[in-house]
């Protein structure tokens, strides 16, 4: 019998699938496809509102007056994708800063400050909650769009060609940029709201030409970008498994804000970058156990191979917690003055500004997820 020789492989398709931060599979499962995930709370909100008179009659036959509203709406919303997803992403973080002896070694300053984030929320919570949901919000945008960036940089470290300074700085104007052309048309206009709550934009900003500038420079980023990868392609330095994260974030990013209910619009963003994170945070776990950097004993047993669920439980379990202080909060309110939003989002708030805050450290270390 004759031995057949193996077919080799086309070189570019090895190329290709070196990309990938782990392979094909994965990054599309955690990383670009999960973009299906931002149309979850979207769907929810306008479900729960379409069956609202429903969902009222059925909590009378119950013998509960609640009327169920676009407020209800939005309310459950939030619930759900704090419960399941966005709280076992932010208290993730804490698995490679807080419980690390070697972060919190390495980073005194950073672990001081996260003390003081929660009396900064407390305070502003009660005094100034206008203020305080602007500044998670401006800084939630800038946390959201810096992941993407991170990958990026992750992918750019996977390809044999390095990036000139022009074109990574394309690339990162684009993404950032992709967010604001609709959202500074609704903060001119005033129409920027997060439930109830106003955010706040400058008097002398809220003019017509803020809103072309903003939307001049993204069309501008837009078309370097689109050139650039034309470019690429042409020159077989395509980086597909970047360009389809970039291609799907600015579409995203651009077309969330043109949604009427904003809390639940952004929701749906932050449902797929908290998946996103999840996926990236347990496999950096998983890289550090096999080279021994894991500091806590207990971190470093449900980082292993096929731990993923119990690592995720874990984090259900922290979130689970922050909803009974939530609970807390919420039997005194009539007594301390807070309406249901701030008893929410000064519990909320309080870690996950800490988790914004150590995740500006952990983004400038995409060598932490490069095995090969």
């Amino acid at each position: 019998m004759t031995n057949s020789a193996p077919t080799p492989t086309h070189p570019q398709v090895l190329a290709t699938e070196s990309l990938w931060l782990r392979d094909k599979r994965w990054d599309l499962t955690f990383i670009s496809l999960s973009v299906v995930l931002v149309g979850f709370p979207i769907i929810t909100y306008i479900f729960a509102n379409q069956f609202s008179p429903q969902i009222s009659q059925l909590l009378r036959t119950m013998g509960s007056p609640f009327i169920w509203d676009d407020d209800a709406s939005r309310n459950l919303v939030n619930g759900l994708i704090a419960i399941f997803i966005g709280g076992p992403h932010m208290y993730a973080t804490f698995t490679r800063t807080a419980f690390d002896g070697e972060f919190t070694r390495k980073h005194k300053l950073v672990m001081g400050l996260s003390v003081l984030i929660p009396v900064g929320v407390v305070y502003f919570g009660v005094t100034s909650f206008q203020f305080l949901l602007t500044f998670f919000f401006f800084w939630a945008s800038v946390h959201i769009l810096h992941q993407i960036v991170f990958i990026m940089e992750c992918y750019d470290k996977r390809s044999s060609q390095s990036l000139t300074p022009g074109a990574r700085l394309i690339d990162y104007a684009v993404v950032f940029s992709s967010l604001f052309p609709i959202a500074t048309y609704k903060l001119v206009r005033g129409d920027f709201l997060i439930g109830q709550n106003a955010i706040i934009f400058p008097e002398f900003l809220k003019v017509s030409a803020v809103f072309h500038l903003v939307s001049a420079a993204f069309a501008m980023a837009l078309v370097l970008f689109v050139a650039k990868t034309i470019r690429e392609i042409r020159q077989g330095l395509a980086h597909y498994p970047k360009i389809l994260l970039m291609s799907l974030t600015i579409v995203v990013s651009f077309f969330i804000p043109a949604f009427r209910n904003l809390d639940v619009a952004f929701q749906g963003f932050n449902t797929w970058h908290s998946f996103q994170y999840l996926g990236l945070t347990y496999y950096i776990n998983r890289i550090r156990h096999e080279k021994g950097e894991i500091s806590s004993r207990f971190i470093d047993q449900i980082s292993r191979e096929g731990k993923g669920w119990q690592y995720y439980f874990l984090n259900i379990g922290f979130t689970v917690l922050a909803i009974g202080l939530i609970l807390v909060l919420l039997m005194f309110r009539e007594t301390l003055g807070l309406s249901f939003d701030q008893c929410y989002y000064i519990v909320v708030l309080s870690f996950l500004l800490m988790h914004y805050l150590h995740d500006h450290v952990l983004f400038t270390q995409p060598e932490a997820i490069l095995t090969k």
